[in-house]
């Protein structure tokens, strides 16, 4: 669903301004905001980004987007922390993923 939503916006618009949170070891709380018109390139698996600081461009794997923002509207958030086993027979720990 990443994938989609990112693509969506990309192709329909959009994309200049959202917001991209990520999963980034070392940040404060783990956590790093992309702004969606530093992103040059969306793949099934993974985008890129050029980074404000030095212009190089970063690749992050889909797998650490947490949310994805609108204008303030979130439109996609990971999941986590749910005992999938209960609900649905999922293997405990798994990430389910949900949009919104």
């Amino acid at each position: 669903m990443v994938y989609e939503t990112l693509n969506r916006l990309r192709w329909k618009g959009g994309l200049e301004d959202c917001e991209i949170i990520i999963l980034h070891r070392g940040a404060p709380g783990d956590k790093k905001l992309i702004p969606g018109k530093s992103v040059t390139e969306v793949k099934k698996s993974y985008f890129y980004y050029r980074n404000c600081k030095d212009g190089r461009e970063t690749y992050i794997p889909l797998h650490r987007v947490l949310e994805i923002r609108l204008k303030g509207k979130v439109l996609w958030k990971r999941l986590k922390n749910l005992n999938l086993e209960t609900v649905t027979g999922l293997r405990r720990g798994r990430i389910k993923t949900k949009f919104l």
